[in-house]
């Protein structure tokens, strides 16, 4: 029996990849053209920018007029370049042929997505690279997920070890950055930070 290189679940018939794992790339792979757009939004100017009055001169403290954080994930070296890249491990590993980059940002990533979802399920069978591949994925939709929707800024932090009715509650426990404890959302039981370590090696 082979385990999940991603999550470390047992999988069926030696895949390297679990099939919830496979779903889960799949639907933020698919999610990412759409963050990307929203994302543009973030690169307009900021209201924020503070000029003298009489003077079009910004203040030397103003902020950036646009979120730098946003700058990484749409610019070189962000999201397109990262799936590219990995289009190109997966070709090269795999022996296919693939385009060089060509077009605008927009479409590169279109065609790089558009190329991982139809390989994904030959990448979740036997690639050593799949788990990292997946991972990187999840990583970036998060990242873009977090600006565009800051509610779902949230880490996951095991499974809930609450006894519910003489059984493990088990329900996924999110831990929100800068809230001192984790909360499970269906049985309300608290976890302080000191509990956190035990539930990672629980899960």
């Amino acid at each position: 029996m082979t385990t999940c290189l991603s999550c470390d679940t047992p999988t069926r018939y030696g895949a390297c990849l679990c099939r919830l794992c496979v779903d889960r790339a799949d639907s933020c792979l698919r999610e990412l053209p759409g963050l990307y757009e929203v994302l543009e939004d973030w690169l307009r100017p900021s209201s924020q920018v503070s000029t003298a009055v009489g003077t079009r001169s910004a203040s030397p403290d103003a902020p950036m007029p646009v979120t730098e954080e946003v700058l990484d994930i749409r610019g070189p070296g962000g999201m397109v370049t990262v799936l590219e890249q990995w289009r190109q491990a997966w070709c090269e590993d795999a022996g296919i042929r693939w385009p060089a980059p060509f077009g605008t940002y927009r479409g590169r990533l279109l065609r790089a997505v558009r190329a991982l979802r139809e390989q994904l399920p030959a990448m979740a069978q036997a690639w050593p690279e799949a788990g990292q591949f997946v991972d990187e994925v999840r990583e970036h939709h998060a990242a873009a997920l977090s600006i565009v929707d800051p509610r779902e800024r949230t880490v996951r932090a095991g499974n809930c070890t609450a006894q519910v009715d003489g059984e493990v509650c088990g329900a996924v426990l999110r831990a929100m950055p800068g809230v001192p404890e984790i909360r499970c959302a269906w049985c309300a039981t608290a976890y302080p930070p000191a509990a956190w370590l035990d539930l990672a090696k629980a899960s």
